[in-house]
């Protein structure tokens, strides 16, 4: 009960900072932004009866992107890396979580298939060829491992065969795809709520299959 309390105070802090992301209210979006990911930390660290092992990477992974919403709540190149950097470990840190739990790779191909079409055709063609000409093969090769570790955190995620897992590194990847895509190539619909939308929501779904399995 005490942690279906966590999983709910959660949901409520991600829908108010999606309501002041929407209205543009930056100090409400400073608190619920950090406490909605310090929650599902707590959720994390004590749902199900997940292993010891799964269950430190996981906490590992929802850890790493509190530190990466901190980050990416500053400005500037140096904020921006360090964020990048923080979601990045966090990314391996699910991957881990997911090779450690029941694993089948046969289950990898439709998580294959989205990382392909995804972080593939639209990445390379778009978003990689704009951080190149924004920050140099520096930034550029930065960005292309992260691609990399989105696209193995998909697959490893479809390998649990836990589709609630699996739907969550999707929405996952489609935030960072949405947030590369604003910050090298331009706008799209939705302005940040599509980046914040289907990060919690692809954050808790991950964390939950997981951890419920």
């Amino acid at each position: 009960m005490i942690t279906l309390g966590i999983v709910l105070a959660a949901a409520v802090a991600a829908f108010i900072d999606w309501w002041a992301v929407a209205t543009d209210r930056r100090p409400i979006e400073l608190v619920a932004k950090p406490l909605t990911m310090g929650l599902l930390v707590v959720v994390a660290a004590t749902l199900g009866d997940a292993a010891g092992d799964v269950r430190l990477w996981l906490v590992v992974g929802a850890a790493c992107g509190l530190i990466g919403d901190i980050a990416l709540l500053g400005d500037g190149e140096s904020a921006f890396m360090a964020g990048l950097a923080a979601f990045a470990v966090g990314h391996l840190a699910y991957v881990i979580a997911a090779v450690t739990s029941d694993f089948d790779l046969r289950w990898a191909v439709p998580g294959i298939v989205f990382s392909i079409a995804l972080l593939g055709v639209r990445f390379l063609t778009r978003i990689l060829p704009g951080a190149v000409e924004h920050g140099g093969p520096v930034l550029g090769a930065a960005v292309l491992f992260y691609a990399l570790v989105i696209s193995a955190m998909v697959v490893s995620a479809w390998a649990t065969t836990i589709w609630i897992a699996a739907l969550g590194a999707m929405l996952f990847a489609v935030s960072d795809w949405v947030l590369g895509h604003r910050r090298f190539v331009g706008p799209l619909p939705g302005g940040r709520l599509a980046i914040m939308v289907p990060y919690h929501l692809g954050q808790a779904l991950l964390i939950i299959g997981i951890a419920m399995a």
